[in-house]
C-alpha cells in the first residue's frame, strides 16, 4: 500500500466515524443512569504529555556545529471515537487521534560564532486510528476506576521549513530556502489508569494517567528538495541526517488526559 493510499484510507475513516457519531448523538435519550448497565457511548478526549522528541526532527539537518535555542518537550492530542462496554466490567473503545508535538516557529539556527544561518519552522504531526481495552478495577453505579492498554497505527509527518540567510547560503554550499517533508508509518502503544464519573444525565467525565510508546526509526521524503543534510533528495528517498544516519524521533512519554463520554440507549 502506498503512503498516498494509506493517508486516503485514514482520512476517509475519520469522516465516516464522525458522521456515525453525529447520528448516534441525535438518537440519544434521557434516562436514569447506571454505569454498570451501560453498553454504548461516543467520546472525545484530549491529552498533554512529555516527549522525548527534543530536537531530533531537525538537529542534524542544518549542518554540523549548528545550534538551536528551542526544542520539543511535550506532545498534545485530541481524540474522538466510540466505546462498547461488556457485562459492566470490560470496555472496548476505538477512535481517531490527532497527535502533535509543540510547534516550533521561526527558531534561528546559528553557527559557532553565533551568526544566524537560517530560520526554522518545525512540525511533527501524527494521525492514527486507536484501539483500547479498559478493565474495571472498581465499579459503582455512577463511577469506576480502570486499567487501560491499547495500540495505534500511526501516520507520522515531519515538516521542516528552512529560510536561509545570506550567511547561511554562503557557508552551507549555496543552499537556498527549502522544506523537508517526510512521512513514516509506525505502531504505537499506550497503557495506564483512569477514573470515570457521572457528570450530568448520561454524560460522564474521564481522567487518565498513562504512558505512550512511539519511537519512529525511519522516514521517507514526500517531496523533492535540495537540503543541507543530504544535498539533492527525491521523493521516497530515506530522510537522512548530515552524518548519513537515518532521521528518527521518539514521541514516547507520560501523558494525562481528560475526556467526556456520551452514553446512548436506543431502547425506549
Amino acid at each position: 500500500m502506498s503512503d498516498r493510499d494509506f493517508h486516503f484510507i485514514l482520512r476517509s475513516s475519520f469522516l465516516i466515524l464522525l458522521a456515525f457519531l453525529v447520528f448516534w448523538e441525535m438518537a440519544a435519550q434521557a434516562r436514569v443512569f447506571n454505569l454498570q448497565s451501560e453498553y454504548l457511548a461516543s467520546y472525545l478526549r484530549g491529552t498533554a504529555g512529555t516527549s522525548r522528541a527534543g530536537d531530533e526532527a531537525f538537529r542534524l539537518a542544518g549542518g554540523s556545529g549548528t545550534s538551536y535555542e528551542d526544542e520539543v518537550s511535550y506532545n498534545f492530542s485530541g481524540e474522538i471515537g466510540f466505546l462498547l462496554r461488556f457485562k459492566g466490567l470490560v470496555t472496548f473503545r476505538i477512535g481517531g487521534e490527532l497527535l502533535q508535538t509543540k510547534p516550533l516557529a521561526s527558531i534561528p539556527g546559528r553557527n559557532a560564532s553565533g551568526v544566524d544561518l537560517f530560520s526554522l519552522h518545525s512540525d511533527v504531526l501524527i494521525l492514527q486510528p486507536t484501539a483500547t481495552l479498559e478493565v474495571d478495577l472498581l465499579s459503582f453505579n455512577e463511577s469506576r476506576a480502570f486499567f487501560f492498554a491499547g495500540a495505534g497505527l500511526s501516520a507520522v509527518t515531519i515538516e521542516n521549513e528552512f529560510v536561509m540567510t545570506a550567511t547561511g547560503t554562503s557557508e552551507l554550499g549555496g543552499i537556498t530556502d527549502f522544506t523537508e517533508k517526510a512521512v513514516a508509518n509506525q505502531i504505537s502503544g499506550h497503557a495506564g489508569f483512569g477514573y470515570e464519573r457521572l457528570l450530568t444525565d448520561t454524560v460522564t467525565v474521564a481522567a487518565e494517567l498513562g504512558y505512550r510508546y512511539l519511537p519512529v526509526p525511519k522516514f521517507k521524503m514526500s517531496n523533492n528538495a535540495t537540503t543541507i543534510a543530504q544535498g539533492v533528495a527525491s521523493k521516497n528517498d530515506t530522510l537522512l541526517n548530515g552524518d548519513g544516519s537515518n532521521r528518527q524521533i521518539d514521541m514516547t512519554g507520560l501523558f494525562a488526559s481528560l475526556g467526556f463520554r456520551f452514553y446512548i440507549d436506543f431502547v425506549k
